[in-house]
């Protein structure tokens, strides 16, 4: 899917098949995307600030650029090898919060 600067700002995402979507500059703030597959997807300057991202899979996702702040993830996302969620601005949060 081609969703290149789309505004999903909010939108309920859970569970989506996202895989290998094309989200370049998308708006995804505050957009719930708990248990997405967003494997190998394009998210280059996506904004997915305060986005529920918690049991996501973003292995392989390209997530230069993006803006994470307050994004929340929890032990069951997986992310795509080396990158640190803390370190853009993504906070880790317990299941039950």
């Amino acid at each position: 899917a081609n969703l290149s600067g789309a505004n999903l700002r909010e939108a309920d995402l859970t569970g989506a098949n996202l895989r290998k979507a094309l989200l370049w500059r998308a708006n995804l703030s505050g957009a719930n995307l708990s248990e997405a597959n967003l494997r190998e997807a394009d998210l280059r300057e996506a904004n997915l600030s305060e986005a529920d991202l918690r049991e996501a899979d973003l292995s392989l996702a390209n997530l230069r650029e993006a803006s994470l702040s307050e994004a929340r993830y929890n032990a069951d996302t997986t992310w795509p090898e080396g990158f640190d969620p803390e370190a853009a601005g993504a906070v880790l949060v317990e299941d039950n919060d």
